[in-house]
C-alpha cells in the first residue's frame, strides 16, 4: 500500500478497445461514430423478446420499427403477436406494463444517448489528436464528430418522446461518478429545447453528405428532423425556413426516371429508389440509408442483417397452394425457389390496412398509381414451371391468391393473432438471396433507405398549409406526379389529406405513431382522447385496431408506451410516475 503512487492506480487499458484508448485521435472517434450508427441501424434489426405460454415458449424476434409503424391507422399486426397483441386490440396494451418489447426500446435508445454523450464529452479533451495537419482542419474534424453525435442524440430523443412522453433528459456521459438513481421525467418542452440545439449544431457543422455518401447522418437529415420538430412546437414559419434549402436546393431531388441495378427490369423509378438507396449509386432522393453486407461475402466483417422484409412481406409459404408446389430440378428446395421467384422471404408480422389500401383510389386513381400496382404491392404470386417459365399461382376458382377479404380472426377479440396469409404486402423491402440454398434464411443483406426527400416534401407542405400558403399543394403534387396520378387542388388540402398522402407514399417506412401523436398533441391535445387525430384515424382506416370496443373509441386506452417497471423500481432516489392507463 505504501509502495505505489496514486498515478499508478489510473487505469490505462492496453489489451482491449475501451473509450480510454480509442477516443484519443480522429480515427478512434470515427470508429466510435460508426458504432453509434450501428445503434441507429438497430431500428431495423431484431431484439429477442422472451415469451410465455405454451404456443411460443422460447423467444420471438421482432424489430423495433414495427412498434411505431404497425397498429396505427395504416397497418395491423398479422402474425405471432405475443407482446405485440395491442397492434390488433389496442386496449390490450394496458396489461403490458412490464412488456419486454417496450423495455428493449427504452434501454436501446438510452444506450444510444449515452454513447452519443460519450463522444460529445470526450471530443472536448484538449489532448485529442485530430490528425488534421492544421488547427483549421483539426477544428473541422472535431466539430463534425460532435455534430454527428448530437444529431444522433436528438434522433434518439425523438423516438423516446413519441414513445413514452416526458422522459429523463441526459446530456452527459454516464460513468461511475455520474450514475444516478434520482432521475425525473423532464417536460417535453425542455427535451425539445435540447433537440433543437442539437439539430441546429448539426445543420451548421455537417455537409449535405458526409464522407461523400448518405450513410452518415448529414445536414439534410438534420434539417428534415428540425423542420418536423418546429411543427411539433407549433412554429410552421421556422419549419418552412429550415426545410426550404433542402427541398428547393439541388443536392437532393425526387427520382423520376429509371436508374440503378433494377432499371432493366419491370418496375418504376419509385421502386428503383428502394433497390439502390446509396447516393454513390445514383440515388438523389434518399437522405439517409443503411448499408448492409453479408458476412460470408465481405472479408472485413459485417453488421447483423436487417429484417424489414420479414416484418412486412407476408408468410405466403404457409398457403396450401404454395406448400403443394414441386419442381423436379429443385427437390427439397421448393420454398427457396418460391422465395427467389417472388423476390422476397417474409413471415408477415405487419400488414397494410384495407383502409390504407383504399386510399390509393382517391379521385379514382388506384389503377394508375405506381405505388399501388404489382411492382410496389404484392397482388399476385408466382412459381417456376418445369419449362423454366414463370406462372401465376391461382386458387381453385382460378383467381389470384391475394385477397383483402375480412377473415374471422380479424374480428375475433379473443384471438389477437390474425395470420391472414392471403393479404397483400408492400415490396419496398424485398430482397431474395441469390444463393438458392439460402433463400429461406431470415437475414436480409441489401442496402435499405431510412429517410427520403419525399417525406421532407410532405413536412414542407404541412408547414405551408398551416401558414395558409396556397403553394402547399404543389409540393404534394410533385410526389403525386411521380406516382403517375392526378394533381390535388388547393381545396383538397387538409391535415387529413396530408396524412392520407403520407400513407400512400410512406406506408411501411414512416414511423406512423410519431406523426399521429405529434399531431394529436397540437394545442395541448391528449393523445388518448377518442376525438384526436390518432384514434379517429385508426377507427376510420384500420379495420382491425379500430373496431368498436378495441380501445380507439374511448378516452382512456393508452397510446404512449409504459415506462419500464425495472427503471421505475431502480430509480430509488425519486418516484417516477407511470404513464396514465397502466
Amino acid at each position: 500500500m505504501t509502495a505505489c503512487s496514486k498515478d499508478f492506480l489510473s487505469e490505462k487499458p492496453v489489451t482491449g478497445i475501451y473509450a480510454e484508448n480509442l477516443l484519443v485521435d480522429y480515427q478512434g472517434f470515427e470508429n466510435m461514430s460508426n458504432s453509434l450508427l450501428y445503434l441507429v441501424r438497430c431500428e431495423f434489426c431484431t431484439q429477442t423478446i422472451p415469451l410465455g405460454g405454451s404456443e411460443f415458449p422460447t423467444a420471438l424476434n421482432c424489430n423495433m420499427s414495427t412498434l411505431w409503424m404497425c397498429g396505427q391507422d395504416n397497418a395491423w399486426h398479422n402474425n405471432r403477436t405475443a407482446y405485440y397483441q395491442h397492434q390488433v386490440v389496442p386496449k390490450l396494451i394496458t396489461g403490458m406494463t412490464d412488456g419486454q418489447a417496450f423495455q428493449s426500446i427504452f434501454e436501446w435508445l438510452y444506450k444510444t444517448v449515452n454513447v452519443a454523450n460519450m463522444i460529445i464529452t470526450r471530443a472536448e479533451n484538449p489532448d485529442v489528436n485530430w490528425q488534421g495537419g492544421s488547427q483549421e482542419v483539426n477544428l473541422q474534424r472535431k466539430e463534425k464528430i460532435i455534430a454527428h453525435a448530437r444529431l444522433i442524440r436528438a434522433w434518439a430523443y425523438r423516438h423516446l418522446v413519441y414513445s413514452f412522453g416526458p422522459v429523463p433528459l441526459s446530456t452527459r456521459e454516464i460513468v461511475g461518478s455520474t450514475v444516478r438513481t434520482d432521475w425525473e421525467r423532464n417536460p417535453i418542452e425542455e427535451i425539445y429545447g435540447v433537440m433543437e440545439q442539437d439539430y441546429l449544431y448539426a445543420v451548421q457543422k455537417l455537409d449535405w453528405r458526409e464522407e461523400g455518401n448518405n450513410i452518415w447522418g448529414n445536414q439534410a437529415v438534420a434539417r428534415h428532423y428540425l423542420g418536423e420538430l418546429y411543427l411539433a412546437k407549433g412554429d410552421p414559419e421556422s419549419a418552412k425556413n429550415i426545410l426550404r434549402p433542402l427541398v428547393e436546393g439541388n443536392e437532393y431531388y425526387l427520382m423520376t426516371s429509371r436508374f440503378g441495378s433494377n432499371k432493366a427490369n419491370d418496375g418504376s423509378a419509385f421502386m428503383d429508389v428502394f433497390a439502390d438507396p446509396q447516393y454513390a449509386h445514383g440515388n438523389r432522393e434518399v437522405l439517409w440509408m443503411f448499408p448492409n453486407a453479408d458476412k460470408t461475402e465481405v472479408s472485413s466483417g459485417y453488421t447483423s442483417g436487417m429484417y424489414q422484409r420479414n416484418m412486412w412481406f407476408n408468410w405466403y409459404v404457409s398457403l396450401s397452394e404454395v406448400t403443394a408446389l414441386t419442381h423436379s430440378a429443385y427437390d427439397g428446395l421448393t420454398i427457396e425457389l418460391f422465395n427467389q421467384v417472388n423476390n422476397n422471404r417474409g413471415v408477415g408480422r405487419c400488414a397494410i390496412s384495407k383502409g390504407a389500401l383504399d386510399l390509393y383510389d382517391w379521385n379514382g386513381q388506384g389503377g394508375k398509381d405506381i405505388r399501388y400496382n404489382n411492382d410496389a404491392i404484392v397482388w399476385h404470386l408466382y412459381f417456376m414451371g418445369e419449362d423454366g417459365q414463370k406462372f401465376e399461382i391461382l386458387n381453385e376458382e382460378g383467381e389470384s391468391l391475394i385477397s383483402t377479404e375480412i377473415t374471422p380472426n380479424m374480428v375475433d377479440d379473443s384471438y389477437p393473432n390474425i395470420r391472414n396469409y392471403n393479404w397483400p404486402s408492400p415490396r419496398k423491402w424485398q430482397w431474395a438471396n441469390p444463393i438458392i440454398a439460402r433463400a429461406n434464411e431470415a437475414g436480409q443483406f441489401n442496402d435499405v433507405p431510412y429517410l427520403r426527400l419525399a417525406d421532407t416534401y410532405l413536412l414542407y407542405a404541412e408547414a405551408l398549409y398551416k401558414l395558409g400558403d396556397s403553394k402547399a399543394v404543389s409540393w404534394i403534387n410533385r410526389i403525386r406526379a411521380r406516382a403517375n396520378v392526378s394533381n390535388a387542388k388547393e381545396s383538397d388540402m387538409s391535415i387529413d389529406f396530408i396524412l392520407d398522402e403520407r400513407s400512400r407514399e410512406l406506408v411501411a417506412e414512416e414511423e406512423r405513431q410519431h406523426t399521429l401523436i405529434r399531431l394529436s398533441w397540437e394545442n395541448g391535445g391528449d393523445e388518448r382522447k377518442a376525438d384526436n387525430v390518432y384514434k379517429s384515424r385508426v377507427r376510420k382506416y384500420n379495420e382491425v385496431c379500430g373496431r368498436s370496443g378495441r380501445g380507439c373509441d374511448d378516452d382512456v386506452t393508452p397510446v404512449l408506451f409504459p415506462i419500464p417497471q425495472d427503471f421505475i423500481n431502480s430509480n430509488t432516489g425519486r418516484k417516477i410516475e407511470q404513464n396514465p392507463g397502466y
